[in-house]
């Protein structure tokens, strides 16, 4: 029987068997080349207080009292983005054959059964390239829906996956300066690789001060936040100019503790927004010119033309056996980890 990876506990994963179920007419059978999974995010949910006593109900858009404990498999899915190849179709099944070679968002597992309209041809797109399209889908609406214009300065807080991919994204939607905050050094590294004009460790100084006097005094436009921790809005926050933007797309797991909302962001009259791709069943601010599909769409275009490239994010490339050591790793030497893959052939 094939396997899939499972979460078991925190930043601890094991494989399971599975059998999959009978094709519908328009589902494809997919056996995977490579897969990855989204790491900060999930692990952090399991420390999280924001589903303690709590749940999301999608009717009310409300969190409301809720006792009942979340197990780890209501984290999600430990992957989210795969490659391979089309193994088997429905009977309705148009668009691909089997031999084909596909991207999508996938699970960790050794087989991914999606609907027809999910995939995208692979081409000559680098499958590592190919794995990063679920992260892109965050930094695509970070940077469409915080208003950044050709000309802005922003600095890009968080440089995991999402925070890496926004830099690039910023640099070619033409920002004039970019800037970018993180604490580990491999990860700022990258970000001046990336386009960057300077990376600062939040650790080592006052970073929003920095940024202040690289522009004049005058801070940037705009500020995304992608790391989740609210000391980093607090500089996303004191970042900007007078009437800037903070675009907060990190997911915050406890209450605000140090986030001083009668200083810059009062006086300095600031706009925030929460991007699509962050929450649940939400459309993008611009639909319904632009949905999903769009989107997709469009990033797979980016790669494809080769305008979207991220050299040097996927890093460690494990095998499947390989993936209880990579979430070690993430726990403890976090800068060794920005996003892995799994390749099973």
């Amino acid at each position: 029987m094939p396997k899939r990876l499972v979460f078991s506990g925190p930043y601890q994963v094991e494989a399971i068997s599975y059998a999959d179920p009978p094709l519908g007419p328009r589902q494809v059978l997919v056996r995977t080349e490579w897969a990855s999974g989204k790491h900060g995010t999930t692990t952090a949910m399991f420390d999280s207080g924001v589903f303690k006593g709590q749940r999301f109900d999608q009717d009310l858009r409300l969190f409301v009292p809720d006792e009942t404990p979340m197990e780890p498999s209501g984290f999600g899915k430990v992957g989210t983005s795969g490659v391979g190849m089309v193994e088997a179709v429905g009977a309705e099944v148009t668009r691909w054959r089997p031999g084909e070679r596909v991207l999508a968002r996938m699970d960790i597992a050794e087989t991914n059964i999606l609907e027809e309209d999910q995939l995208w041809a692979l081409g000559e797109i680098d499958p590592t390239l190919a794995l990063c399209i679920e992260p892109a889908y965050v930094s695509f609406h970070c940077i469409r829906e915080s208003g950044l214009r050709y000309g802005d300065s922003v600095v890009i807080i968080g440089l995991g996956a999402l925070g890496l991919l926004a830099v690039s994204m910023a640099k070619a939607a033409g920002a004039d300066r970019v800037f970018a905050i993180d604490p580990l050094p491999g990860r700022r590294k990258l970000a001046l690789e990336y386009g960057a004009e300077a990376a600062f460790d939040p650790r080592a100084g006052d970073a929003p001060l920095e940024i202040h006097r690289a522009t004049g005094g005058a801070g940037v436009d705009v500020a995304i936040e992608l790391s989740g921790v609210v000391a980093a809005l607090q500089d996303a926050i004191r970042s900007c100019r007078v009437a800037g933007t903070v675009c907060s797309a990190g997911f915050y797991q406890r209450d605000a503790q140090g986030l001083w909302l009668g200083r810059e962001w009062h006086h300095n009259r600031l706009t925030m927004v929460v991007p699509h791709g962050c929450g649940w069943g939400h459309p993008p601010r611009d639909f319904p010119r632009w949905d999903a599909r769009r989107a997709h769409e469009a990033i797979v275009s980016l790669m494809r033309q080769g305008k979207l490239r991220a050299p040097g994010l996927i890093d460690p490339v494990v095998r499947f056996d390989e993936v209880s050591e990579v979430y070690r790793l993430i726990r403890d030497e976090p800068d060794r980890v920005v996003k892995y893959a799994v390749r099973f052939s």
